[in-house]
């Protein structure tokens, strides 16, 4: 019939039914691929959606179920696994998967070296302007062999070459408990620990930033009059917000020349022992470089709160009111405040 044709290329049969639009090989449906335009566009296809580094693990994994899906084609029937493994690279060849030929195969040992010329995985990647080789056809092999021999078998390329003038490709094939599922787990391992460390870095980042903005807007110290200062005691302090407030706050008074200090309390709610060691800590520094320090704004509840506490400012001027303490400064400073029509 003109529509049928049949064909045998180094062992394969080919059949053609164009009113049918069938295309066989070896008894089994196949479709043709142009490499450098067609195939070349559904892997880069797959590379833009996975990213290349995943494009790699899912190519090496179709590969390896490939190779498991022709392995049972061949097995089937009992056919002797030498004879097979030797008419596979004719096989092969006659696909357009490149001229493969074995440079070492022992049953054995389980163990080959296969050598695989202008195979279309090495055309592909070399369109791509890639120096990488392709995963595919290794994953492949090893699923084939991991079929025929009932044992999971792996691969490495020990050599790989390609340019306009061709590619070589040599594939190592030994037993290991490497599986495709194996690496597929390593891989999304990788990604989890990559997108962790990205997001602990960005959180420590974030961190970082939300400290400095802080210890910016913290404890702000307020020249009030020559020689006066004011700084209020808010929020929460650790150990790092204590030093910084302790630090700023000496800074302050050797940048205005202060002789006094206010230190007001009012929005501290809890007078905690960090809180205590800070005003301690703080009002000896103070008295240190030569300038006075008081506190501000202990209301009732917290005098109370702190005398059950057992916690005692001792030798501290204090207050209750920020007003009455910038009176008392003022007053220390040998000055008095009067309204401008008693003058």
């Amino acid at each position: 019939m003109e529509h049928e044709y049949n064909a045998k290329v180094g062992g394969a049969n080919l059949y053609w039914n164009r009113e049918e639009g069938l295309f066989q090989f070896e008894g089994e449906d196949v479709v043709l691929f142009w490499t450098k335009t067609a195939l070349k566009t559904f892997i880069d296809t797959i590379e833009e959606v996975t990213g290349r580094d995943s494009a790699r693990v899912v190519m090496e994994t179709a590969g390896y179920r490939t190779g498991k899906i022709v392995s049972s084609f061949y097995a089937a029937g009992g056919k002797d696994i030498q004879k097979v493994l030797e008419s596979l690279p004719d096989i092969y060849a006659s696909a357009g998967w490149g001229a493969t030929e074995f440079k070492r195969l022992c049953l054995k040992e389980k163990r080959a070296v296969l050598e695989i010329r202008n195979d279309w995985e090495s055309k592909v990647a070399f369109e791509q302007e890639k120096e990488r080789h392709g995963t595919f056809l290794g994953g492949h092999w090893a699923g084939l062999f991991s079929g025929l021999l009932g044992e999971t078998i792996w691969y490495k390329v020990v050599d790989y070459k390609a340019d306009e003038m061709g590619s070589y490709k040599e594939i190592e094939l030994y037993p290991s408990p490497m599986t495709p599922a194996e690496n597929v787990r390593e891989h999304i391992q990788s990604q989890e620990q990559q997108t962790i460390m990205q997001l602990e870095a960005m959180v420590e980042n974030r961190t970082l930033e939300l400290r400095k903005m802080i210890r910016e807007l913290s404890s702000p110290v307020i020249p009030v009059l020559d020689g006066i200062l004011v700084t209020p005691l808010m929020g929460r302090f650790d150990q790092e917000r204590s030093d910084d407030f302790i630090e700023k706050a000496l800074q302050a008074i050797v940048d205005h020349k202060a002789n006094m200090l206010i230190l007001d309390v009012t929005g501290i709610k809890e007078m905690n022992t960090l809180v205590l060691s800070t005003l301690e800590k703080v009002t000896q520094s103070i008295q240190l470089i030569g300038a006075v320090p008081i506190v501000a704004g202990i209301s009732p509840e917290l005098g109370m709160e702190m005398a059950s506490k057992g916690i005692y400012l001792k030798d501290l001027k204090c207050f209750a009111t920020l007003k009455h303490a910038v009176h008392y400064a003022i007053a220390l400073e040998g000055m008095h405040i009067t309204r401008a029509g008693n003058q």
